[in-house]
């Protein structure tokens, strides 16, 4: 045998083998990311998650109101401000 053709052959099948264990290990990837267990969420977590988000929704409501009271308490406390300083009341 020609050491020409041993070493394409080797190379050859080392090509091939390389390939296939690339593709074996990109399968595998991929069907682990297809077969991930993902999270369910039972009809109690869900009422759960809705009343807690309805809460939340009703604080930042409240929190919003308080803000713009607060606003408007400033706003009119610089307007009385501005007042005496251009010398009204």
């Amino acid at each position: 045998m020609d050491p020409i053709d041993v070493g394409i052959g080797v190379a050859i099948i080392t090509a091939v083998g390389g390939s296939v264990a690339i593709l074996l290990n990109v399968t595998r990837a991929v069907l682990a990311k297809w077969t991930r267990p993902r999270p369910a969420v039972g009809p109690g977590e869900a009422e759960e998650l809705r009343h807690a988000i309805t809460q939340l929704a009703a604080e930042v409501s409240e929190l919003h109101e308080r803000v713009d009271f607060t606003e408007r308490v400033l706003a009119s406390e610089r307007e009385r401000e501005r007042k005496q300083l251009e010398g009204g009341n």
